[in-house]
């Protein structure tokens, strides 16, 4: 079992296929159960739930195609070597889990327990801090990182709130 260019294993895209599938599949699920609005008179093509059912079966798919790829690669004959992170590894799971962490905090501790505006703003400022590698050294440099911060997430927040409240048309919480 060899690494591909980038430092990507076989056995990163075996664990990576099956999540890409179960992504996909929850996907599936997902636009499966939605309302199919028949009641309005609505065909199976115009139903609210096909193009997410046309995207996750896409996701489920190319998980596949990349399960398959590493499992010609050698991903199963690996299982049976530990495994242990370069040092490279660990800081990018250092880095997805500070980035799964944020995204819970937004997703199950600020939304509907704040107006969006401000979830979305809060949540923007403290993933540029969280990541911004630049932020580091003399206060100084560090108050003109967390300005532009503040100043993108304010943007960025209203400029999503606008687009999807005006333009899509969903109430946002």
């Amino acid at each position: 079992m060899s690494e591909r260019p980038g430092g990507v294993s076989a056995r990163a895209d075996l664990f990576g296929g099956l999540a890409w599938m179960a992504f996909g599949l929850a996907i599936v699920g997902g636009s499966i159960a939605m309302d199919r609005l028949e009641q309005f008179g609505a065909t199976w093509f115009t139903a609210p739930g096909l193009v997410p059912g046309v995207l996750g079966t896409t996701v489920a798919a190319l998980g596949l195609l990349l399960l398959v790829r590493a499992v010609k690669a050698g991903a199963v004959a690996g299982l049976a070597k530990p495994w242990a992170p370069t040092a490279d590894g660990r800081l990018s799971l250092k880095r997805a889990s500070l980035a799964t962490l944020l995204s819970l905090i937004f997703t199950l501790g600020l939304i509907g327990r704040l107006p969006f505006l401000v979830a979305s703003a809060l949540f923007v400022f403290a993933f540029i801090m969280v990541f911004d590698v630049s932020a580091t050294g003399a206060p100084s440099r560090i108050a003109r990182r967390a300005t532009i911060a503040a100043i993108t997430a304010v943007v960025t927040s209203v400029v999503v709130t606008l687009v999807f409240e005006r333009i899509f048309l969903v109430r946002l919480p």
